[in-house]
């Protein structure tokens, strides 16, 4: 008897030996999958724009005013679809923005007044970018869409150039929304604009 089966339910050996090594890996590679989504893969070339978010916190001021107080965290928050996964997490792991720790903030959707200094707008089904920006509209918060949204009321636009991904800087959104850019971060957007310090 194999597995509880009597040998006259299995039939032939080779059939046997095929069904077992097909369920084996079935089995396999479903729980291969599931740890995957678990662990919380990240998709293709966003490992490279976590980075990216986390090297531009050094080129923006945020008024003292966007913080609770002066060691409390700061909110990179993920607006839509978390295409990141760890990697985000792995990124945030550690850094501070001045004297205050980072804190991935994941939001479907981003709420009217979201507490976010950081805001990622990714794809999402419950809102388009408009709706995410209008949700922390007048408030000091770096919003970075990403390169497959029509976000023009965002500061930052990842765009992709020649095959590099790059982006672009609206300082005049900047400035509406009370940051402040150093001049080294618009030297560095594939279109700099005016309105850096």
């Amino acid at each position: 008897m194999v597995l509880g089966f009597p040998p006259s339910a299995l039939g032939s050996r080779p059939s046997w030996r095929k069904w077992l090594s097909r369920s084996v890996a079935t089995v396999l590679t479903a729980c291969a999958l599931t740890g995957a989504a678990q662990a919380g893969e990240q998709e293709p070339g966003y490992a490279l724009k976590a980075g990216y978010l986390a090297k531009f916190t050094p080129f923006v001021d945020w008024p003292d005013a966007a913080f609770e107080g002066p060691t409390s965290p700061f909110h990179l928050c993920i607006g839509g679809h978390d295409p990141f996964g760890v990697a985000i997490d792995r990124v945030a792991g550690g850094l501070r923005v001045g004297d205050h720790p980072v804190v991935v903030i994941r939001l479907s959707p981003v709420a009217k007044g979201a507490d976010c200094h950081l805001l990622f707008l990714s794809a999402s089904r419950r809102q388009t970018p408009q709706q995410m920006l209008a949700a922390v509209a007048g408030r000091p918060v770096l919003t970075v869409a990403d390169e497959t949204l029509d976000a023009p009321g965002a500061v930052v636009q990842f765009v992709t150039l020649e095959s590099r991904l790059r982006f672009t800087i609206r300082a005049e959104m900047a400035q509406s929304a009370g940051l402040t850019l150093s001049s080294k971060l618009l030297a560095l957007s594939a279109q700099p604009r005016d309105g850096g310090r």
